[in-house]
């Protein structure tokens, strides 16, 4: 499990509850352990000729030798339109900004399909969300099986983050990070297939909107296990041999890599409102894969 420092939360003790009345993660600095080096980073430096000029300042492609573009709809989010324009997802001021817009839906999702794929390793990325009811931003992985075409749910899922924007709902709100994995409990094979999911949820302390704060969404996958947290709060853990499962579990256990996916979708249940705030931005500091250390002979 990743070793890091701790960001204080100051304390009110009142009738033996305890509530937090303060919390700055400003000054935290995540550290995967002395066991792991980093082997992979985007930073989001300026590559290639500016695309267009943003709020007054040149904006730049994602690097291309990290990022593709997924465009069109998907059967997760049929309300969004994810494009490749530079005006849906560009680096600026070394930070990839995922803007979704009003009109038609756009919004972008970027994965690293084919250009950097890993097996096992810590996964983090420093993230501000966007805001609202409608709005579902994701950083998450998702298996790549090359040799038998293996597809989703049985390649495996691992949501690092979710969250469904608004206020309204409890759990489901702008407050809350989701952690989730998905595979495929019938079959080890594309028939039949049925998507088997285990999730849970991290509020922050303070129940300020995630929004308010540019935090560290990380995961550790080994052989054994999945871990996710937020910060310094570890949150979920899950044993991969998956025991509930029916049947032995392929998906998490090293037999191919797994891509890295950043998006904004747009939500349908439910949809964005008159209360919705256009346009909405999703802005990365950096992504970062740390493996286990190769010993030495």
């Amino acid at each position: 499990m990743p070793s890091i420092i701790i960001t204080l939360c100051f304390l009110v003790v009142s009738n033996g509850i305890s509530q937090v009345i303060s919390w700055d993660p400003s000054n935290f600095t995540f550290n995967p352990g002395d066991s792991y080096e980093l082997v992979w980073q985007d930073e989001f430096e300026n590559v290639g000729p500016s695309k267009a000029i943003i709020d007054g300042k040149p904006a730049y492609s994602p690097n291309p030798q990290n990022w593709a573009h997924v465009t069109g709809t998907s059967a997760g989010s049929r309300l969004s339109n994810f494009t490749d324009s530079i005006y849906n997802s560009y680096v600026q001021n070394d930070q990839l900004t995922i803007v979704a817009m009003n009109e038609g839906y756009q919004t972008a999702m970027l994965t690293s399909v084919d250009l950097q794929e890993f097996t096992f390793g810590v996964f983090a990325a420093k993230i501000k969300l966007p805001f609202g009811v409608g709005i579902w931003p994701a950083w998450w992985m998702w298996g790549h099986d090359h040799e038998t075409g293996l597809n989703w749910p049985t390649v495996g899922e691992i949501d690092i983050l979710e969250m469904y924007g608004g206020t309204k709902v409890p759990k489901y709100n702008d407050a809350c990070s989701h952690a989730t994995i998905h595979w495929n409990n019938e079959s080890n094979t594309m028939n039949p297939v049925n998507n088997k999911a285990i999730g849970t949820m991290w509020q922050t302390p303070d129940n300020s909107s995630l929004h308010n704060h540019s935090l560290v969404y990380w995961t550790e996958w080994t052989s054994t296990n999945i871990t996710i947290g937020v910060n310094e709060f570890v949150y979920f853990n899950i044993n991969t041999t998956l025991p509930e499962s029916i049947n032995p579990v392929w998906a998490f256990t090293g037999k191919w890599p797994f891509r890295l996916i950043l998006d904004i979708s747009i939500n349908s249940m439910p949809p964005p409102d008159n209360t919705t705030v256009w346009p909405q931005k999703m802005i990365v500091d950096w992504v970062k894969v740390y493996q286990k250390k190769t010993k030495l002979l």
